[in-house]
């Protein structure tokens, strides 16, 4: 990986925003995907229309529990959840 090639490089800079990047791109992932649930697979809220504002206090129905998370404190269940996604 990236981050391991500038460790490799003793560049501990470009390795921490590598990182501090990619953490951001996986939430912002995490809160499209949830967002989708919401209005269209799942569709409990199609007409769904928050501001930023709205969305950074929660204001939506449901919950998007993380593995290893406050919400979802049980790392055990990692294993299945990517074997459901194929990954």
């Amino acid at each position: 990986a990236l981050a391991d090639a500038y460790e490799a490089q003793h560049d501990d800079y470009n390795k921490i925003m590598v990182k501090a990047i990619a953490d951001r791109l996986a939430e912002a992932f995490a809160e499209y995907l949830h967002e989708r649930v919401r209005k269209v697979y799942w569709g409990y809220a199609p007409n769904e229309s928050l501001s930023n504002d709205e969305l950074i206090r929660e204001n939506y129905q449901g919950i998007r529990p993380a593995p290893g998370y406050p919400a979802c404190p049980e790392h055990t269940e990692k294993g299945p959840i990517w074997q459901r996604a194929l990954i």
